[in-house]
């Protein structure tokens, strides 16, 4: 007999068109999703700030010395951000815990570890923190909340009529999607983010569901919002962003190169200040009130670096030297780039999409005014490189040049400047991914030895074994130790678990502190019960055994290291920073091999 959800994709004919279907819906959904959230922004917006023109809007330089424009005191940014920093933490902590950081990044984690599976309500807590975080000034984009929406829907979709593995991460992709599709107006570019970062993979069983769940979103967000694209530059101005002549390409070919080197910089920056804030031991609280009065601060002194700054960059891309100095740029883009970290650390809520977008635009203008300078008049406008700015530093921080390169034409409606697009993204993307193999949103999956499998992880981690990865055994308990002197051993090292070896080395079991506290209770047991009795039985590897399974061993068993065992002794042990660092030393061996065969085939 079968099943309610098989009947139901036998009635829609079988599963691929059932995902074409689901796909949809999960856009429709996306799409009103977007449309909610963009609402929500601006009205706590311009509840908080009452003001026409909003932090989520173009503020100008004047704003907080102007009392026609602003209202209330100085010290209000100060107030105003780090109340909503302290808003989010309570809602994230209260409701969801994983609807706090970027968004992007725990997608991802659902698709690599648990087939997709996700819980519907951390997307709406997700949209929840991040519309108060953006709305009360926060530093952050919106594009997280409305994929991890978009994505727990296709999740939930795909739950709800028994489908499993590549359908349910395939319904994941179109909610993403959909989200990017409808809020960045950008369909093509919402298809290529799904397969390019969410999905990993260019899979034509997938490229179907996730182009109809796009444009379904993207539709839906249009009709409600309007069809005007996301920088309204206007058709006189259109020209100015375009190719003055075949040369000026040298000058994009140098700009790909330093902004994947700036990439890097922008990733290790988000990264080194969430760091500290991590190590920081103090209440979340607190954390929160500092970091939103650092962020108000940096709105005291540039009011555009508050909220996702969207009118800001549509401004860089058409005005001139006259209204933007290089000078007011740089600052722009170091100081949001400070005030990004600043919320994210201290447990804010939000995406980082448009923050490199916004700090693109500003290094990329700041590149075409100096250009200017050298070469006046034989140049494009900086609006030009403003542009190819944002898609080379979406490009390497993201590690996803075809996203940037088809969003940003999408979001500028502009066709002229499609070369000097491909030729920035893709060397950015190359010389980020040399100089450090995780983007924005691996970096903190792989740091805690999650690996996305794609087709090309999962064969090297094929040909890697467990050998090459292990270290050299640790310190043993024999099982003859008695309880007093294994307590002490414990209590003495910062090793968490021994493995316990008999007399000819062969592994028993492993001992640790929380396994020995119930023997803890009776003094008279020290001399009279023995390791051997207290251990615990283990999972074990062999040294032949590939690393594929071993992730699987050590995902699936929760834990940070595993013994490995050959002919029944103790030969080492594998952790997951183990694997990590083999893994990563493979692939560099593989692209610098890769890189010198075709070297070596051009000369012949």
């Amino acid at each position: 007999m079968l099943h309610a959800a098989d009947r139901v994709q036998r009635l829609l004919g079988g599963e691929p068109t059932a995902l074409i279907l689901m796909g949809a819906l999960a856009g429709v959904v996306a799409g009103f999703a977007t449309v909610a959230f963009v609402e929500l922004v601006r009205g706590i917006n311009s509840l908080v700030w009452e003001w026409s023109f909003g932090f989520s809007d173009v503020v100008p330089e004047n704003a907080l010395d102007n009392p026609e424009h602003f209202p209330h005191p100085t010290w209000y940014p100060l107030l105003v951000v780090a109340v909503g920093m302290v808003i989010v933490v309570f809602l994230v902590r209260r409701l969801s815990p994983l609807a706090g950081g970027h968004g992007v990044p725990q997608v991802m984690e659902a698709v690599a570890r648990r087939g997709g599976l996700m819980r519907a309500r951390v997307g709406w807590v997700k949209l929840l923190a991040s519309s108060v975080n953006i709305g009360f000034g926060g530093s952050v984009g919106k594009e997280g909340p409305i994929v991890q929406v978009g994505a727990a829907f296709g999740s939930a979709l795909g739950r709800t009529f028994g489908m499993h593995g590549r359908a349910v991460r395939t319904l994941v992709g179109c909610g993403s999607a959909a989200g990017i599709a409808a809020v960045f107006n950008a369909p093509i570019g919402g298809v290529m983010f799904a397969l390019e970062i969410i999905i990993g993979s260019y899979s034509l069983s997938a490229f179907a569901p996730v182009l109809i769940a796009s444009v379904a979103g993207s539709v839906t967000a249009r009709r409600l919002m309007g069809e005007e694209s996301a920088f309204a530059i206007p058709e006189s101005l259109r020209e100015g962003l375009s190719l003055v002549s075949p040369w000026e390409m040298g000058a994009y070919v140098l700009l790909g190169l330093l902004f994947g080197v700036l990439s890097v910089g922008f990733t290790r920056t988000l990264y080194f200040i969430e760091d500290g804030a991590q190590r920081w031991r103090v209440s979340p609280w607190t954390k929160a009130v500092v970091a939103g009065l650092g962020v108000g601060a940096a709105g005291l002194m540039l009011p555009q670096v508050l909220g996702e700054g969207h009118h800001t960059m549509t401004a860089v891309l058409i005005s001139d030297n006259a209204t933007m100095t290089w000078k007011l740029l740089l600052a722009l883009g170091l100081v949001k780039t400070l005030a990004t970290a600043l919320t994210l650390g201290g447990g804010g809520s939000g995406g980082v999409f448009a923050p490199s977008l916004f700090v693109g635009a500003m290094f990329g203008g700041v590149f075409g005014i100096f250009l200017d300078m050298l070469f006046p008049g034989q140049v494009a406008g900086f609006g030009a490189y403003a542009l190819a700015g944002m898609a080379a530093l979406l490009a390497g921080t993201a590690h996803a040049p075809m996203t940037a390169i088809l969003l940003l034409f999408e979001m500028s409606d502009n066709y002229l400047l499609i070369l000097p697009l491909m030729t920035a993204s893709v060397l950015s993307t190359v010389v980020a991914s040399r100089l450090m193999p995780d983007s924005i949103y691996t970096l903190p999956l792989s740091r805690r030895g999650i690996l996305l499998r794609d087709h090309q992880d999962s064969a090297l981690l094929r040909r890697l074994r467990v050998g090459d990865a292990m270290h050299r055994p640790t310190d043993t308990i024999p099982e003859t130790m008695t309880f007093d002197r294994v307590v002490r051993r414990l209590l003495q090292s910062e090793q968490h678990d021994f493995p316990v070896v008999d007399a000819e080395g062969r592994l028993t079991g492993a001992i640790s502190l929380a396994h020995v506290r119930e023997f803890l209770r009776d003094e008279h047991l020290d001399h009279l019960l023995l390791a051997g009795d207290c251990a615990h039985s283990v999972v074990t590897l062999h040294p032949a055994d590939t690393l594929l399974h071993a992730m699987d061993v050590l995902e699936g068993e929760e834990a940070h290291e595993i013994h490995v065992v050959a002919n029944n002794r103790l030969v080492g042990s594998l952790s997951q920073a183990g694997v990590m660092r083999t893994y990563r030393r493979a692939l560099m061996a593989t692209t610098g091999t890769a890189t010198t065969k075709s070297s070596g085939s051009k000369k012949a």
